[in-house]
């Protein structure tokens, strides 16, 4: 499992808010030395981001060798995350270490992470548990014993796996979504918040529940 060397320097892909959140964490909580940004060229509005210069990415090499410094990515993309996916893969293709960002808040007893994950404050991730490459989790996620996630997926604030559950490759998971134990999320699946998997979600497909309503016939002050 790649984790953060304080001793690395780190290069950030990304100039947004995201890469604003992912660089908190990088400086503040895990000691790491950012030493510069990158994006594409045709994103390439300023010289200067976070008091760090900012290069293009197809020819970040020549300025930070990866033999010296490592990469995160701090960019989420859109194409269900086949953006993010392919700035990993031509990430690695140059030659950078792509280490997990994990917040030291996180519970982490699984040796099974692959690379380029951020994952953020309060996380659970037990033991048997394997997780692929370059997924952002966020804060108050949990995944039980042996759940199986995949590569380049979004999971958002306090979804809940049980177990042997799996999300598979560029899903999107909402907020509080709660997953059934030994139930799947295929491929490019996008789930909104708070909605209860109770049955395999199939690929490429779409699953909300049913939204709040106004009782319009009732005031706070007949309940409380």
């Amino acid at each position: 499992m790649q984790l953060i060397d304080q001793q690395e320097p780190i290069v950030v892909f990304g100039l947004g808010d995201f890469s604003d959140v992912v660089s908190f964490v990088l400086a503040e909580k895990l000691g790491a030395k950012i030493v510069g940004y990158t994006v594409n060229e045709q994103y390439l509005t300023s010289t200067s981001y976070r008091n760090r210069p900012v290069y293009p990415f197809e020819t970040i090499e020549e300025i930070y060798p990866p033999s010296e410094f490592a990469m995160v990515i701090g960019f989420i993309g859109k194409k269900m995350f086949d953006q993010r996916a392919e700035v990993f893969r031509t990430a690695k293709a140059k030659g950078y270490r792509l280490p997990n960002v994990i917040h030291p808040s996180t519970a982490c007893d699984s040796d099974q992470l692959g690379e380029g994950n951020i994952i953020f404050h309060n996380v659970s991730i037990e033991h048997h548990c394997k997780v692929g490459d370059a997924n952002i989790i966020w804060q108050n996620v949990a995944f039980p014993h042996h759940n199986r996630i995949g590569n380049f997926n979004n999971i958002a604030p306090a979804v809940t796996l049980s177990g042997y559950a799996g999300i598979s490759n560029h899903c999107f998971v909402g907020n509080n979504v709660s997953v059934k134990n030994k139930i799947k999320i295929n491929d490019y699946a996008y789930v909104g918040a708070n909605a209860y998997i109770s049955h395999e979600v199939p690929s490429r497909t779409v699953w909300v529940p049913m939204r709040s309503y106004q009782l319009t016939d009732k005031d706070p002050f007949d309940f409380l």
